[in-house]
């Protein structure tokens, strides 16, 4: 249960994160109503929110050496990925930091 929860924390941290860059690119479109960009920022409020939720839940059982490395690198992929799908191809060098990154939390989760 708690690697669910953690993953979904990551996912919703990662989801918060794409909804700030959304509502301020919005923000700076004048032919979009104001509301949207603060539809956005409210949503992301609320996925920040959820995800702490969910991580305070998972560390009841997870330690914090495991959870704060896994969550964080959930939330870099789908950060990445929309970057990738929606804004602009990756550059080598950001594709072998998220491997480095994901390899780093594999060490630090594994068990010994």
């Amino acid at each position: 249960m708690s690697l669910i929860a953690l993953i979904a924390s990551g996912m919703l941290s990662g989801l918060a994160s794409v909804l700030l860059r959304l509502a301020a690119l919005r923000a700076a479109t004048p032919s979009v109503g104001e509301w949207v960009p603060l539809l956005l920022r409210v949503a992301a409020i609320g996925s920040y929110g959820v995800g702490f939720v969910l991580y305070a839940l998972a560390l009841r059982k997870a330690s914090l050496g495991v959870a704060y490395p896994l969550m964080v690198a959930v939330s870099i992929l789908v950060v990445l990925a929309f970057t990738a799908l929606h804004e602009q191809m990756l550059k080598p060098t950001q594709l072998v930091g998220a491997v480095v990154i994901l390899g780093g939390v594999w060490l630090v989760t594994r068990p010994a």
